[in-house]
């Protein structure tokens, strides 16, 4: 339930949190229905009523996000949208627990305000989206002056001290409202409608799969989300395709998960993942060096040469600044990793996955596997999360492709 004071900062275009919820519900089990990479046991798993509220950095409530629980272990997280203006209301399924802990978040947050505001009266923390993905807690404080507020990285207390949605990837803020959904308003909104008549015909037709009950069968929650006229024992409910290694006799999967070991590293980072697919290892502080990196990040310019320099030139690194999510799919059908460019961040993407069916005037959903170097952590292997994330509930900024050369050098 919300207190009084959230109710006062929901957006426009409001979306009820039961609502959110039975979309969080749908979107598990449709990909567990359709066997989906990472799915394999969540139809045993709940999705958690009681969700973390996600603020922008406008003030007004971005997202809720639900924790998937397998018993008293949580499986994963998923974020919906709490404005139909995102466009999506699912935009994200994460796997894994959270690699942050939101009470060490908030004594942070609650010591460097009193550090920096030693006199003034402080409000409540609020949980935001600075960066989308990335998370902070702020805190707004009250002077004679004026109110004025501070903000801190949740996985390693960092202030937040750089604004804008430029080009360079490493540690920025922005609002995600106005930066990224308002710009589209109608489009977005257009397409979240859709999928609100997609909820509504399954809450008709099938709402076993809406509710807090657990499903056991496969077969029954793949026949509940396809029209009963359908062979539904013939039509797959995704197209999809991840990285594998070795794809010819016996393929499996290789593509790991590296958390960035700064808080600007998130390019270096998604370098060094994509680098060791290729057999190219290297430390991130050999990676930062080849790619320029300074105290704000690093550029696309100097990644595409990072890229190639690190490799010998035996690799070479292509940027898009036109992403599209048919050329992720390209890349990856090729059995080649890429790094995913959004607003002041990097990560490297390893998968697709497609919806076959939906209502006749949807246009297709489409999704990337997306490895998100963040939460940062020294200790690459324990920050980072895997997420599946809704194309079109974010702005891609860019691409860039690795692949091995094919000519000799100059």
């Amino acid at each position: 339930m919300f207190t009084k004071l959230e109710k006062k900062k929901m957006p426009r275009e409001s979306v009820e949190m039961e609502s959110a919820l039975r979309s969080a519900r749908v979107a598990v089990r449709r990909a567990w229905a359709g066997e989906v990479h990472g799915f394999e046991a969540w139809g045993r798993y709940e999705v958690a009523p009681e969700p973390l509220i996600i603020y922008d950095l406008n003030g007004q409530v971005l997202f809720y996000e639900f924790s998937v629980m397998s018993d008293e272990r949580q499986a994963g997280s998923i974020k919906t949208s709490a404005s139909a203006v995102i466009g999506s209301p699912v935009v994200t399924i994460e796997f894994g627990p959270r690699k942050w802990s939101r009470g060490q978040a908030i004594e942070r947050a609650q010591a460097e305000a009193r550090k920096r505001f030693p006199k003034a009266q402080l409000s409540e923390p609020e949980l935001v989206c600075y960066c989308y993905p990335k998370l902070g807690v702020r805190i707004f404080a009250k002077e004679k002056e004026g109110r004025r507020s501070i903000i801190v990285d949740v996985s390693d207390g960092t202030v937040l001290e750089r604004w804008g949605k430029d080009e360079r990837e490493g540690i920025t803020a922005y609002s995600f409202y106005d930066e990224i959904a308002e710009p589209e308003r109608e489009v977005r909104l257009r397409r979240f409608d859709l999928a609100n008549e997609e909820l509504k015909l399954l809450k008709r037709q099938a709402p076993e799969v809406l509710e807090e009950r657990k499903l056991d069968k496969i077969s029954l929650a793949k026949a509940a989300f396809i029209p009963r006229e359908r062979f539904w024992d013939v039509i797959q409910l995704y197209s999809s395709r991840v990285l594998k290694y070795g794809p010819r006799c016996q393929p499996h999967d290789c593509f790991q998960l590296y958390a960035q070991q700064t808080n600007v590293y998130c390019a270096v980072a998604t370098g060094q993942m994509i680098l060791d697919f290729y057999r190219w290892n290297f430390t991130q502080t050999a990676i930062a060096a080849a790619m320029n990196t300074d105290a704000d990040g690093t550029t696309n310019p100097d990644q595409v040469t990072g890229y190639q320099t690190l490799s010998n030139q035996t690799l070479t690194a292509t940027f898009d600044g036109s992403a599209d999510w048919a050329e992720a799919k390209s890349e990856i059908d090729a059995n080649r990793p890429l790094k995913s460019g959004i607003p002041g961040h990097a990560r490297a993407c390893a998968g697709w996955k497609r919806q076959n069916l939906m209502l006749a005037t949807m246009a297709p959903k489409r999704w990337l596997l997306i490895y998100d170097p963040w939460p940062w952590n020294e200790d690459l292997c324990a920050g980072g999360k895997m997420v599946w994330e809704d194309w079109d509930a974010v702005e891609h900024t860019n691409f860039i492709y690795v692949r091995h050369r094919t000519t000799a050098c100059a």
